[in-house]
């Protein structure tokens, strides 16, 4: 019956679009649009020139048309699509016969494909957890043009307003073997995501028209169009007029670029252009912000749960000399009373930068660095690299890999460089840190994964690591192309290492070559999962995600029972579920901290909420006043990590003893609020919800919060409002709607929306409590190991109807997730009365209090405070006329429910 309603809603399009707007969508040069002339235009049949203008030709003319009836399927429809006129092209490599279908999953998720009738194509390995079957009410609807009609395509909200489309094709779909192109008008300009790009801005740009690239790539954070670490080819769309929230996921690991512009009667669009595989789009439907952030973790997988020590504070560098340096920072940080849970080695650890080494001068006693910093209540995050030296006789590691054939191998023997060395098989050999060439695991091969896991292993059994951080995985390599050094790595001139569109990708950054293999290994490689033979022309970008999950498998044989913690450079659709990621290499710049805050709000989007900079800058050296404000802001990543590179002065906060004041009162407010971020990581891991949020996430409508972008929020209870810019004492704050308290203080300080300007001076970032939030708190520590022993309290920030609700969520802070052994409290406040309500095991909170209760926004002083049906002593609570604070110190266990009366 579903598919049937379905079949009879696949409407005509035939002449929607009155107006032909494919002067809209530019043609796409290989080289940019910098060489566009009426010349270089006639070299595309595909393309045409008017006024001054390279376009693409019409629908009509360089299209595709719908070839017989649309044909039902068990998930929804497929229709056959066939090219209009065979001389119409960019490349001369089109597919002339194609397949649309629609793949129905949940009520709020559809599957749009496009491929090759005919021949199979690559598409992503990366696993994604669908529905066995779809559900009975489809919240959308797909309408298609009619038999021999140019085809056009839009999926829409059954029962939206008019303009509420979620997908409306305009224009020709190209679809050529190394070039994939489609474009689609969007509901508003409100639009959000796509990475890993550094944006000077979260909402994205339209006028001028703005080109990323994605394709993972070792670049230094930077202002301008670079593609940088990860591959996410993920948007969020915001209706302002109707508030609905969708999102779209172009499933494609080939290169990729989005253009956004206007189109000639104005309409936004975005273009979407990938150079191999398949047009695989997932639309979700929302309609909030955190519908979708859920809806797409779903698929994608859902979060990791960072163990509670992650949420602390964590110092690292590049340029450690010793074990000596190390503990002089862990005791300078001690002596400061600055909160730390993590320290974080670099390569400086190694010997001769060789991964499961270390050096046996310098770092001779690491395993006693170790245990001394484990004593002290740390933990520590070793580094590894990808890349492992051919040093075969000498490098037992790296040996056992060759013995079980687990590196990346060329395409062909024919590629394999007359002057390498035997012994190095058909290898893909690079350059990067160590003194000597090196190879690339091929990490998508289960033996290779197997292989790490036992290398994981042997190095703990002599250094007792907590967690592991992988870097340089994208991959990267020294001199691709560039023949400046002994085997530089040369790639062949092919057509997957010189494709017939590169991207804007050979065209911004330090690409030297200005090839796709720039700073990275050659694209005509050969990679395997034990099944499939890939091209890492395809796999590239899953080079880093692979690693990951080989080193989350490690790690959970490592750690056995307890959950595995990776940091990684490089992530694909999908890392979220096994890790961590930092922002890479970026600068000691004021305008960084904005990317930053950026860059944590689109990857809460992608799926991975643990995110955060590297705090006060990893190149240059920042000023005082520079790190004390990055502290600050870096107090509120969810991955909070000062660190910097070699060669550069030590900057832990420490250093400074202005810092240190303002960094240890502002990690303490963190420490003192980690019960109410990790039940937002518990929420996260188990919802998919994010815990970095825009204002806009709680205000779809609200046309100013919709373009904030340096604010936000931890989940719906606290918002921070960063100073981001040099010799600032004051910045305005945005208040949306609600009633909003200095967190501090518990005083009022708006009721939105409206605008305040603010005093900032250097030793305050302007934090604030969200009116019908309760924010579970614990006395804080210098560790986690202590603050976890302390009495909890609970901030009840009240709305204007004097209502107030939150969570709290614990565990023993490491275990792998298991629900029944957690504890679990709904907490509300209505009508004057507070309930706290145990869902769980009280176990993970024997002997823990419940001690102190701080109420916002109290109109005034109650007559009596009943806890449990036992009247307080008037000496155990306070109101203050002024704040209109009313505190109330009680000793409960968390472990019993609690009704707290105000009379």
């Amino acid at each position: 019956m579903r598919l049937l309603v379905f079949f009879s809603l696949s409407l005509l399009l035939n002449g929607a679009h009155s107006q032909d707007l494919s002067t809209s969508i530019e043609c796409p040069f290989p080289e940019g649009q910098d060489v566009a002339s009426e010349n270089e235009c006639a070299k595309y049949s595909a393309c045409a020139w008017t006024d001054g203008v390279c376009h693409m030709r019409s629908n009509a003319e360089a299209g595709y048309a719908v070839k017989g009836q649309s044909q039902s399927t068990e998930r929804g429809f497929k229709m056959s699509l066939e090219k209009i006129d065979r001389a119409m092209t960019l490349y001369g490599t089109d597919v002339m016969a194609l397949v649309f279908e629609v793949i129905y999953h949940e009520d709020y998720h559809v599957q749009i494909k496009l491929y090759d009738a005919l021949n199979p194509r690559y598409e992503v390995p990366v696993p994604l957890t669908l529905p066995e079957a779809a559900t009975e009410n489809p919240l959308f609807v797909v309408t298609t043009s009619a038999e021999n009609q140019p085809f056009q395509f839009k999926v829409e909200r059954l029962g939206g307003t008019s303009g509420d489309q979620l997908f409306q094709s305009v224009g020709a779909i190209t679809f050529e073997d190394q070039f994939l192109q489609i474009t689609t008008t969007l509901s508003s300009t409100y639009f959000y995501g796509m990475g890993e790009n550094t944006h000077s801005t979260l909402k994205h740009m339209f006028s001028p028209r703005d080109t990323f690239p994605i394709f993972a790539r070792d670049h230094l954070v930077a202002e301008g169009h670079l593609n940088e670490y990860g591959h996410h080819p993920y948007y969020i769309v915001v209706n302002n007029n109707t508030g609905d929230v969708h999102s779209v996921l172009l499933f494609s690991s080939n290169g990729v670029e989005y253009s956004t512009f206007l189109l000639e009667d104005g309409t936004p669009a975005l273009t979407l252009r990938t150079i191999g595989g398949i047009v695989d789009l997932h639309i979700f439907l929302g309609p909030t912000l955190e519908d979708v952030n859920q809806q797409y973790s779903k698929m994608v997988g859902f979060p990791a749960f960072p163990p509670y020590w992650t949420l602390g504070f964590h110092i690292a560098r590049w340029g450690y000399a010793n074990t000596t340096h190390v503990r002089e920072v862990r005791e300078r940080t001690k002596a400061m009373g600055i909160p730390q849970d993590g320290q974080t080695l670099d390569i400086d650890y190694m010997y001769r930068n060789r991964d499961f080494t270390y050096d046996p001068v310098d770092w001779a006693d690491l395993p006693d660095l170790l245990q001394e910093l484990h004593n002290d209540d740390l933990k520590v995050t070793l580094i590894l690299d990808p890349a492992l030296v051919v040093d075969w006789d000498n490098y037992p590691p790296g040996q056992r890999g060759k013995d079980a054939d687990v590196y990346l191998k060329w395409l062909s023997s024919a590629y394999i460089p007359e002057d390498q060395d035997p012994s190095w098989n058909d290898y893909m050999v690079g350059r990067v840190w160590p003194d000597l060439p090196v190879v690339f695991p091929d990490f998508l091969n289960p033996v290779t994964q197997r292989w790490w896991a036992d290398e994981l292993i042997l190095f703990r059994q002599n250094v007792s690591y907590d967690a592991i951080w992988i870097d340089m995985n994208e991959p990267s390599n020294f001199g691709t192309n560039l023949n400046e050094f002994q085997h530089d790595l040369m790639c062949p001139n092919n057509t997957w290492d010189t494709p017939p569109y590169p991207t804007k990708m050979v065209r911004v950054g330090p690409s030297l070559s200005r090839r796709i293999s720039a700073q990275t290994v050659c694209m005509s490689g050969n990679q395997t999962d034990g099944n499939e033979i890939y091209l890492h022309y395809d796999v590239h970008s899953l080079y880093g995600w692979s690693e990951t999950v080989a080193t989350y498998k490690g790690l959970q044989e490592v750690l056995s029972g307890k959950r595995p913690v990776i940091l990684s450079r490089s992530t694909f659709v999908g890392s979220g579920q096994y890790t961590a990621h930092w922002l890479g290499d970026n600068s000691a710049l004021w305008n960084h901290l904005k990317f930053s805050v950026i860059g944590m709000l689109e990857f809460n989007f992608f799926g991975i909420p643990m995110v955060g900079s590297d705090i006060c800058g990893f190149n240059l050296t920042p000023g005082l006043e520079m790190c004390a404000r990055w502290m600050e802001l870096g107090a509120f990543y969810p991955f909070s990590r000062n660190h910097n590179m070699r060669g550069m002065p030590d900057q832990d906060p420490g250093m400074w003893p202005e810092v240190a004041a303002i960094s240890r009162d502002i990690l303490l407010l963190r420490y003192q609020y980690l019960p109410y971020l990790y039940t937002l990581f518990y929420e996260s891991h188990t919802s998919g919800s994010s815990v970095v949020r825009p204002l806009f996430s709680e205000h779809p409508k609200d046309s100013i919060a919709l373009e904030v972008d340096d604010q936000f929020l931890w989940g719906k209870g606290i918002m921070v409002a960063p100073v981001l810019a040099k010799g600032v004492t004051e910045r305005d704050v945005y208040f949306p709607e609600g009633k909003w308290y200095d967190l501090n203080t518990g005083v009022e300080v708006a009721e939105g929306p409206l605008t305040l300007t603010v005093p900032a001076p250097l030793e305050i970032i302007p934090v604030y409590a969200a009116g019908g939030v309760v924010l579970p708190y614990q006395e804080p520590a210098i560790t986690t190991v202590q603050s976890r022993n302390n009495p909890f309290g609970l901030t009840v920030a009240l709305n204007s109807s004097l209502q107030a609700e939150g969570r709290l969520f614990w565990d023993d802070g490491e275990s792998v997730y298991v629900e029944e052994d957690t504890y679990l409290a709904n907490i509300t406040f209505a009508n004057n009365i507070l309930r706290l309500e145990v869902q769980r095991s009280t176990l993970p909170v024997t002997g823990l209090t419940l001690e102190t209760l701080r109420f916002f926004g109290y109109p005034s002083s109650p007559a009596e405070v009943e806890v449990n049906g036992s009247i307080l002593d008037p000496g155990q609570w306070s109101y203050d006329d002024a704040t209109n604070v009313l505190t109330a110190f009680i000793s409960v266990l968390l472990s019993e429910n609690l009704t707290v009366m105000l009379l």
